[in-house]
């Protein structure tokens, strides 16, 4: 996905709002794929529509929850994009609305269902009435994109950011440690494992990693296996070989390469400030797993 990217002043000026969108659709992403595998195969019968209906219904919740998040977007310009997402999709629910009127249109005609004519007044509003006023629906739907969809993009997708993002993974652990440096009341030390640019980001970050102390307790926080971890040196057992294992560490949540470093911040924080609170507690929340580090 299109995730911290800044505007191309090249292209700002040709914009369209629904640009964002489909750039970010181009995306390899599974969930899309089976939605547009099933598009691909065909649906022609009820079942077909209704799976749609409740795929479209749990995808739209589960949008809800994910922009109910602190850390949901990080600049104006991811912004842009989910909003040119949104507005798509107002778009396709008018065109829905549109084609069930016509899809309950022919099931009166194969005669299924009656419509009846317009409610008089002082009688209840009835399917007729109920279709006229979804048809209404989806042209003023239409006439909200068009009145908004354009400037809501363009302001977000062309607003200068307030703090650089990182555009690697190197420079996520850097600016991680900075921002430790700053916040954490212990000693932060920032190891380099390479000369400047001289890696190759394989899934297990750039080798760096950042040494935290706090009271007794050393930490390690680094990038393995496309995830963020953070090690108890306590935890760390010597093999006769001299080299340590480590049987858990804490998996944070976030997966992100160029995940915002003060969202990394907050979790390493918020997990060392549980250690400090019950020395026992060792999960804090997060996942612990089996690693070995020599």
């Amino acid at each position: 996905m299109l995730i911290n990217q800044a505007p191309a002043a090249d292209s700002d000026d040709n914009l369209s709002w629904r640009d964002l969108y489909d750039r970010a659709a181009r995306e390899p992403n599974d969930l899309v794929g089976e939605v547009r595998t099933a598009v691909e195969y065909g649906m022609h019968d009820p079942r077909d529509s209704v799976e749609m209906v409740c795929a479209a219904e749990e995808t739209t919740a589960a949008v809800v929850t994910a922009l109910s998040s602190p850390w949901s977007l990080y600049t104006p310009q991811d912004a842009a994009t989910v909003a040119s997402g949104l507005f798509v999709q107002l778009q396709h629910h008018a065109d829905a609305l549109q084609e069930l009127g016509r899809a309950v249109g022919r099931i009166a005609e194969r005669g299924e269902v009656e419509l009846p004519a317009p409610a008089v007044p002082g009688q209840p509003a009835n399917l007729g009435d109920a279709l006229a006023a979804l048809q209404s629906m989806s042209e003023q739907v239409r006439g909200l994109v068009t009145r908004h969809a354009s400037t809501t993009v363009r302001a977000l997708h062309a607003a200068p950011g307030s703090a650089p993002v990182p555009a690697d993974v190197h420079e996520t652990v850097v600016a991680a440690a900075a921002l430790l440096a700053e916040q954490h009341g212990g000693a932060v030390r920032l190891n380099r494992r390479h000369e400047d640019g001289a890696y190759e980001d394989d899934g297990f970050g750039c080798g760096c990693d950042i040494t935290l102390v706090t009271g007794n307790e050393e930490y390690n926080f680094h990038r393995g296996d496309s995830e963020w971890s953070l090690i108890r040196e306590s935890d760390g057992r010597e093999l006769p070989d001299g080299s340590t294992v480590y049987d858990t560490h804490e998996t944070l949540s976030i997966t992100l390469k160029t995940a915002h470093p003060q969202q990394l911040t907050d979790d390493i924080l918020r997990i060392i400030a549980n250690d400090e609170e019950d020395p026992q507690n060792l999960t804090c929340g997060l996942r612990a797993v089996a690693t070995d580090r020599a």
